[in-house]
């Protein structure tokens, strides 16, 4: 079962008791587990492992919180969130190659912007 905080500008991703997910999570917000959780979870916001809580595998968050009763075996990496460009800037620091008027810009690949979005 997935539950997100309603009614918070910053929700955060629950993995309830009743959850085995196992593969690759990748999230920019918080994430409380109280379920088990095998693979590789990344996460830019806080990773909160309740108790009851499992994580097997590798974990890379901006921060780590380890509540009593909990399991964790995992390859652990905390480190601040990557900077993002701030709106209406240009990609990885490149320059327009033209000032041309919008019908006749040339756009950033798919492949560039599915970077930007994931923040690499």
């Amino acid at each position: 079962m997935w539950k997100t905080m309603a009614n918070t500008k910053d929700a955060a991703l629950e993995i309830h008791s009743d959850l085995v997910m196992k593969g690759e999570l990748s999230m920019v917000k918080d994430v409380i587990l109280t379920g088990k959780f095998e693979g590789q979870l990344t996460t830019d916001g806080c990773l909160t492992v309740s108790p009851g809580g499992v994580a097997v595998g590798t974990i890379e968050a901006g921060a780590l919180v380890l509540q009593p009763g909990n399991l964790v075996e995992a390859r652990v990496k905390i480190a601040p969130p990557k900077p993002r460009s701030a709106p209406g800037k240009t990609l990885r620091s490149e320059k327009p190659e033209s000032k041309a008027p919008v019908s006749g810009a040339k756009w950033p690949s798919l492949r560039k912007l599915k970077e930007f979005a994931l923040g690499r």
